[in-house]
């Protein structure tokens, strides 16, 4: 299944939905974030608010790539608890895209919130360091685990004091954090067909 997801929100717009106080990414209107490509993230730094550029997919020593983390089995994961007690973010979205095969007929489907013009994804991220100590932040975007009917991974949005708390540095027990993320509720997203083909 191939995934990606819009941004649409003029930076103005964008840093006074989220209160950012700093811009560290070259940020474009109207983009395209593809998985392995940079993205841009809103985190904690040093007392401000910054949006910066990370990967979009982890990578774990042994390899693996992910895009997106389910919310219910994070506890499994002792590397991903490390990252939920102190490395979260918020990844700004206006629509989020996937596709489906029926049949002999490719279709793409988008999922976004009706009168929504961008939201806030919850996300954790690490940051990856080569033989030579470059650093390459890496990020995820935290779904729920329940399928949905439609396809795609549904994430997990976060907005007013959720999104305060997300980001609040002094929230740093991955326990508290898992029960924070458990009674977050499940935002209600429109569906619709946007292209098809063969």
């Amino acid at each position: 299944m191939n995934e990606r997801y819009s941004l649409a929100a003029e930076l103005a717009d964008l840093t006074a939905e989220f209160r950012v106080d700093r811009i560290e990414f070259p940020y474009y209107e109207n983009e395209y974030f593809q998985p392995t490509g940079q993205i841009p993230v809103i985190r904690p730094v040093g007392g401000v608010r910054c949006l910066s550029g990370q990967r979009w997919g982890l990578m774990p020593y042994w390899g693996k790539s992910s895009i997106h983390a389910d919310r219910d089995t994070l506890g499994d994961k002792p590397y991903l608890l490390s990252m939920l007690a102190k490395k979260r973010c918020v990844v700004p979205c206006s629509g989020l895209l996937f596709e489906r095969i029926e049949g002999k007929t490719r279709k793409v489907y988008r999922r976004e919130r009706p009168g929504k013009k961008v939201f806030g994804a919850a996300g954790i991220y690490d940051v990856w360091l080569d033989s030579e100590k470059n650093e390459y932040p890496m990020c995820t975007i935290i779904s729920l685990s329940a399928s949905s009917p439609e396809g795609g991974a549904v994430p997990l949005v976060l907005e007013g004091e959720a999104l305060d708390t997300w980001l609040d540095p002094l929230h740093n027990t991955a326990d508290a954090m898992r029960e924070f993320l458990l009674a977050v509720p499940e935002t209600d997203f429109r569906v619709e067909l946007v292209a098809e083909g063969k």
